[in-house]
This record gives C-alpha cells, sequence and structure tokens, in this order.
C-alpha cells in the first residue's frame, strides 16, 4: 500500500469514528427552511457535498491544463 492509500484510510476511519459519536438529533435552519436532523446525517450529506465540489473543480482544472497544452504550438 502506498501513502495515499493508507492516509485516505486513515482519513476514512476518523470520519466514521466522529459520525458514529454524532447520532443525536439537531435542529437546522437554511435560508426559509427549518427543521430536525440527525448530525451522522448531516455530517455525511455535507462529506458528499464537499467531494463532489472537488471533483468538479478537479475536473475543470485538469480541463484548463489541456486547453493550455493544446493552444501552444
Amino acid at each position: 500500500m502506498n501513502f495515499k492509500s493508507i492516509s485516505l484510510l486513515i482519513l476514512i476511519g476518523l470520519f466514521l469514528i466522529v459520525c458514529i459519536q454524532n447520532v443525536e438529533v439537531v435542529p437546522i435552519h437554511f435560508l426559509m427552511w427549518s427543521g430536525n436532523i440527525s448530525k451522522l446525517l448531516l455530517l455525511l450529506i455535507t462529506l458528499t457535498i464537499g467531494m463532489l465540489i472537488g471533483a468538479i473543480i478537479y475536473g475543470m482544472k485538469i480541463r484548463v491544463n489541456k486547453e493550455d497544452k493544446i493552444d501552444i504550438k
């Protein structure tokens, strides 16, 4: 296993520990919407949104780099 794999496994393990310890219901307020949600579910939703945003930004960065290499002749 390389360093990235080990680091990823450690981060996933730490995230799971945090999630398991935070299962109570918390109130949330977003713009004009409010409600109660499990803190575990809120953490998972936040992680998913963050990963999607990171993947989109990474994809845009790669696309810009490819276009820069094509334009240089």
